[in-house]
């Protein structure tokens, strides 16, 4: 049984203001954020049948409107770490969720972006996947052993 190495997050949680497009879309609309980043762990990167209101940002805001906001974000942040195997543990996404939430779905968003695309390019760049095996063509019949003329 191998055990499988907890990797640092690529995206740090305090850099949250690049892109700029992505921070303010979070802070603004934190529920498009989410769902989107739901959409794209769940589905493996296939953004094909996404939409800007699904019931991801439907249940985020009918928490976000009780004051629960934080719950869905921790439930997704344990997802994305047991799905690409990071570092971390439920209370530290309890307390990322609870304390900065636009910096905890904009990491998120970024970190799933990311390892998707590594997995797609890792796909993508595998040796041989490109090349076909050719093979040269023989001839209809074997010739036999070739003897110099006059030597039996």
């Amino acid at each position: 049984m191998s055990v499988i190495q907890n990797q640092d997050w690529h995206h740090s949680g305090s850099a949250c203001c690049s892109p700029f497009s992505t921070c303010c879309l979070t802070w603004w609309c934190p529920c498009i954020s989410y769902g989107r980043t739901h959409h794209r762990v769940r589905n493996n990167n296939d953004m094909s049948g996404y939409s800007t209101c699904n019931l991801s940002c439907v249940g985020y805001t009918g928490l976000a409107c009780l004051g629960l906001s934080f719950i869905l974000p921790m439930i997704q942040r344990g997802d994305i770490r047991a799905k690409y195997h990071l570092q971390g543990n439920g209370c530290k996404d309890c307390l990322c969720a609870c304390c900065c939430a636009p910096c905890d779905l904009q990491q998120q968003d970024k970190e799933s972006q990311y390892r998707e695309n590594e997995k797609t390019r890792l796909v993508a760049d595998q040796p041989g996947k490109n090349g076909q095996m050719n093979y040269q063509q023989q001839g209809a019949q074997y010739p036999g052993p070739q003897y110099p003329q006059g030597q039996y």
